[in-house]
């Protein structure tokens, strides 16, 4: 077998898929022991603050999932992608990640880091609202994206961008909840149901985006 650019990227958009739902398992694991009122609020922020860090990895892979699948998709030919807007794809990843390694692990809570983190919400929401249009778009028209099953992941990939916006925003309530002075902690546990059914859905949208992935069935 000859080694192409095209088989590289089939390899690094598994090996980024692996990385991305394997640690994932780890984060859902803490979140049910954030949850659990029957321990201590310090043992409870040690497992949030554990989940925090695991969930580095899911957030970078996301990120280079988004940019290796667009540019395999334009070297399998179901895209057509010049080097301009593939470099601006790489760009926007670039900056993307550095966004979320320094939000995420690097800064320490202060203004820098609100401003920082003020950029990447903005950015997420940009690229959720990105995909989710050319997606939609491409399967009325037809255009740009001609080939229907790449359309419909564009969306599940949209859809889970946003997913996982809403599950930043509850994990950042969990974060005032166990570190505040008048924190609720009973709050956490009420909204945990909740929380458990969107990571159900996230996975669920996962296996059907790589089911279309792989199958290309339409």
């Amino acid at each position: 077998m000859v080694l192409n650019t095209y088989i590289i990227l089939k390899f690094l958009h598994v090996l980024l898929f692996a990385y991305w739902l394997g640690p994932d398992w780890g984060v859902f694991v803490n979140g049910r022991r954030v949850a659990n009122p029957e321990l201590s609020r310090q043992e409870r922020l040690r497992f949030l603050k554990a989940s925090v860090a695991i969930d580095i990895f899911p957030r970078s892979s996301i990120v280079l999932l988004i940019a290796v699948g667009l540019t395999l998709a334009g070297a399998g030919g179901y895209l057509s992608l010049g080097p301009v807007w593939l470099g601006l794809i790489w760009l926007v990843a670039a900056i993307w990640l550095v966004l979320v390694w320094f939000t995420g692990y690097i800064l320490q809570p202060g203004p820098l880091k609100t401003r920082f983190d003020a950029v990447h919400v903005a950015l997420r929401h940009a690229v959720t609202v990105i995909l989710l249009g050319v997606g939609v778009y491409s399967l009325l028209f037809g255009d740009p994206i001609a080939t229907r099953w790449l359309a419909v992941k564009l969306i599940l990939v949209a859809i889970l961008i946003a997913i996982g916006s809403v599950l930043r925003v509850i994990v950042r309530s969990w974060i005032r909840e166990l570190t505040g002075v008048a924190g609720s902690e009973a709050a956490i546990a009420r909204s945990y149901p909740f929380t458990r059914k969107l990571v159900i859905s996230f996975w669920l949208v996962s296996i059907s985006a790589a089911f279309l992935g792989v199958t290309k069935s339409f």
